[in-house]
């Protein structure tokens, strides 16, 4: 287990700057995962840790040492880093067999033959794969050859694992699989773990701390709870959560027992958050309570869809120009065009500045 740190670390491609005066701490034995949109950076930040990419500027150390200072001409090679990776194409050598694969680091490595067999029979077995040491990669499925990619990272016993959108290319069902696996191939090594990935549902699963990033920069570091209730912003806000998040103008008045919201259609009283002003509040679809019958407490709005999904209805209303999405685990009827009546849970409410953007009244989670 090692402790990682990123210091104003900055990265440029031409005049595109990926990553921009970037600094971060991953504890020993933490889980972190990067996630943004395309293009945000992520990927730059795990390749200048590994040693793929040199930043242009800033400090990369590993616990305490540094692997790369800009200031100091610092640039330890990739090779001596003790990381594994695991890419988002598996890169595995089509002509080698899975025990080829996994063993040819500790071949280069000139480690004992017999050792050698003895790691890479219990990783193999350990990963479900043991029966198919002599298979070529062509000749397994992906979720298969993904557990060949993570032996290899394994084999040489690294005490970091840096993993680049390496779920991806897996379909649905399979990817849920390898989630659990690796969270506990995480919990089972203690290995300080940074994972990248665009798949909020991977991050909030997985992790025990995620970094938002966009355009280079880091819009929230916190837990995975902490992110989901509490984002720090409205980019954060609308990025995660599926369905979205519900963001609404507002304007917020102080008043006895809480903050005062004015919609354009609707108020809503003693929200117990304190702002006021021009604002937006962020509602989680999951914490509006439908009632298909007249409700004195409720507010009325119109059903525009309803989208069953198992274990959930997501429902679009309406009223007036406002439109917000519920997500519903009752199992009730509802028709288009029908008339429901909404509560609001007052304490879940986040009230963002309407200029910044920034988080400015978190809801009492």
């Amino acid at each position: 287990m090692h402790t990682i740190e990123l210091v104003h670390v900055t990265k440029r491609f031409g005049k595109v700057v990926a990553v921009d005066d970037l600094s971060l701490t991953i504890e020993r034995g933490n889980f972190l995962t990067l996630l943004g949109p395309s293009g945000c950076g992520k990927t730059t930040v795990l390749r200048m840790l590994a040693g793929l990419e040199e930043p242009d500027a800033g400090d990369i150390l590993i616990d305490g040492k540094p692997v790369f200072s800009a200031q100091e001409g610092i640039f330890v090679p990739p090779a001596k880093r003790n990381l594994g990776l695991v890419f988002q194409s598996y890169a595995l050598w089509p002509h080698m067999t899975v025990y080829q694969n996994v063993a040819f680091g500790l071949e280069m490595a000139k480690q004992p033959k017999q050792e050698i067999q003895q790691r890479i029979g219990g990783i193999l077995k350990d990963l479900q794969i043991g029966e198919m040491g002599q298979r070529y990669p062509q000749e397994m499925s992906g979720g298969q050859q993904q557990r060949v990619a993570l032996a290899r990272m394994l084999a040489p016993k690294p005490g970091i694992f840096l993993l680049d959108e390496p779920l991806s290319n897996l379909d649905a069902r399979l990817r849920v699989d390898m989630r659990s696996e690796l969270k506990r191939l995480h919990r089972d090594t203690g290995a300080t773990t940074l994972y990248v990935t665009h798949d909020q549902l991977e991050a909030l699963t997985m992790s025990t701390h995620i970094v938002v990033m966009k355009e280079g920069r880091v819009q929230q570091h916190a837990s995975p709870a902490q992110v989901y209730r509490t984002p720090a912003n409205l980019f954060v806000a609308d990025f995660i959560g599926s369905p979205k998040i519900n963001l609404l103008d507002a304007t917020a008045t102080l008043g006895e027992g809480g903050t005062h919201l004015k919609f354009a259609t609707f108020e809503i009283a003693r929200v117990l958050t304190r702002a006021s002003g021009a604002v937006v509040a962020g509602i989680r679809p999951e914490d509006i309570r439908i009632s298909p019958e007249p409700d004195p407490n409720g507010i009325e709005f119109k059903v525009y869809s309803v989208l069953p999904a198992g274990s959930e209805i997501v429902i679009n209303a309406h009223r007036g120009a406002t439109s917000v999405v519920i997500r519903e685990t009752r199992d009730i009827q509802l028709e288009m065009d029908s008339v429901i009546w909404l509560q609001f849970d007052s304490k879940k409410i986040n009230l963002y500045d309407k200029q910044t953007g920034s988080l400015i009244a978190a809801a009492k989670n």
